[in-house]
């Protein structure tokens, strides 16, 4: 009787234990996914070091911890609007097309280890300029909007969808975490013209994603 009791209380642990693990796999695979939150990522950590490039992340984590309760709680409605998303879309292309310039045209290299003396001000930047490139991004809806249709086909809208996305979440983290870190630590190798031509490639690349914004606006993403 106590085995049966052990096994009894141990299943639905089990259950919730895998249900969490295939949300963190679905998580990892999200980083074949390139976008202007990937470049934010990259040039920040080169710039400022790896604790600068975790707070970016860490800032991209709760919009997209945001993102999912919206979409999970009636947010998706509104999100799937054309109205919605042409405002929503018009903010981020203006958003990804300044930050684009600025790396293009002045962009911030760091002199030695003075940049990574940042103050609480900065810290508080890095966190907002992930959870902000991130969170105007309608793509970023959809994506999240797709997986929480998939995942409550698969699992149903119940609580397994807590431990299904905890998973996701904490695997979007973990690999732009991995992230931060090794652009930080190829951040010695770079002389100042290799980090001048990487922040101008960053910078077409997040002006070649405004673009596309603009361009999905008027005729769908």
């Amino acid at each position: 009787m106590p085995a049966l009791a052990f096994n009894n209380i141990q299943t639905p642990v089990l259950h919730e234990l895998l249900v969490f693990l295939e949300g963190y796999g679905i998580g990892l695979l999200l980083i074949v996914l390139i976008g202007p939150v990937l470049f934010t990522l990259l040039q920040i950590s080169v710039t400022y070091g790896f604790k600068a490039g975790f707070l970016t992340a860490f800032g991209i984590f709760i919009s997209d911890i945001i993102a999912v309760i919206l979409c999970a709680f009636g947010a998706a409605t509104f999100l799937r609007s054309p109205d919605s998303q042409f405002w929503i879309g018009l903010l981020a292309m203006f958003i990804l097309m300044g930050f684009g310039l600025s790396y293009i045209i002045k962009p911030k290299l760091p002199k030695g280890e003075a940049a990574l003396a940042t103050n609480n001000a900065e810290k508080i930047g890095f966190f907002a300029k992930g959870f902000l490139v991130n969170f105007v991004n309608p793509l970023v809806f959809g994506v999240w909007i797709a997986l929480i249709g998939n995942a409550s086909a698969r699992h149903g809208f119940n609580s397994d969808l807590v431990f299904y996305f905890s998973g996701t979440l904490l695997g979007v983290l973990t690999t732009d975490t991995l992230k931060a870190y090794f652009a930080d630590r190829i951040r010695p190798l770079l002389k100042a013209e290799k980090l001048l031509l990487l922040y101008r490639i960053i910078g077409v690349g997040m002006l070649l994603f405004s673009l596309r914004l603009l361009y999905g606006l008027f005729y769908g993403f």
